[in-house]
């Protein structure tokens, strides 16, 4: 069950506490061969654009709260040099036991054991909206391993202009009582200005997955789409509709260069 509730301009869902037993047995679930048969293909789905265009294979590159590791063995399948951190133990361990040699490892995103400036690219999707606290610390860890002028590509759930319709029509007001922090969906406004602050310059942007986006605000529509032979054709429809994927987006990405520091 996830209630949602307006919170500083903010859309906050609770759910369950994202802790790594959390992170273990969600990714658990979808543990499969087939979850990497399109990285083994060196395939970046929705991020070929921004991955291909902004990242450098002249340098490390670290997917920060990798997952199940896909990116990872995507980008070192395209001739990247790649990593990937995970809180989850259990997740690397698994991931590790089907590639032995993928270097993903247990680690804290928000507290990493490389020095200063050690990567030119940095990749986080979906991670920052799960703290209760914001997504600074975050972004302030990704700017010290940064070098001058890397490339951050972070993606966080859409406030997007129908949750922003809901909420002005007051339908998040769910009882929260018992339920813990689960993420946070944010405005495009405040996103950029929250990465601007801690001195990255946003270069890019995009709007993706707005059949989620669509699906998990209109009840009517969740449920039609279950249904074999319209859902199938509504599905592939709103999927292909790059209006409803440009606005009702449910994630938005964001390319970001380090500023490079100058001394005073």
């Amino acid at each position: 069950m996830i209630i949602r509730t307006l919170e500083n301009d903010r859309l906050a869902y609770y759910s369950t506490e994202t802790n790594p037993i959390f992170w273990d047995a969600h990714w658990k679930k979808y543990f499969s061969p087939d979850m990497y048969k399109k990285a083994e293909r060196g395939s970046f789905v929705w991020f070929e654009k921004p991955f291909t265009t902004y990242l450098s294979r002249e340098g490390r590159i670290l997917e920060a709260g990798c997952g199940l590791g896909m990116y990872v063995l995507a980008l070192r399948v395209r001739g990247y040099d790649a990593e990937g951190v995970e809180s989850g133990a259990e997740t690397v361990k698994m991931v590790r036991e089907r590639y032995p040699d993928l270097p993903i490892r247990v680690g804290d995103v928000t507290c990493m054991e490389v020095p200063e400036k050690y990567y030119s690219g940095y990749i986080s999707l979906g991670v920052m909206e799960h703290s209760i606290n914001g997504p600074e610390v975050f972004i302030e860890e990704a700017y010290r391993v940064l070098r001058d002028d890397g490339v951050a590509i972070i993606s966080v759930p859409s406030f997007h202009p129908l949750r922003r319709l809901k909420a002005r029509l007051g339908l998040y007001r769910g009882q929260c009582k018992g339920l813990e922090f689960y993420q946070y969906a944010f405005t495009k406004r405040e996103f950029i200005a929250i990465l601007q602050k801690h001195g990255f310059r946003v270069v890019d942007e995009m709007i993706y997955d707005g059949f989620k986006g669509l699906k998990d605000e209109i009840r009517l529509f969740e449920k039609i789409v279950q249904w074999p032979v319209i859902g199938r054709r509504l599905r592939n429809w709103v999927q292909s509709c790059q209006w409803i994927e440009h606005r009702l987006g449910h994630m938005m990405l964001f390319v970001c260069r380090k500023a490079q520091e100058t001394n005073e």
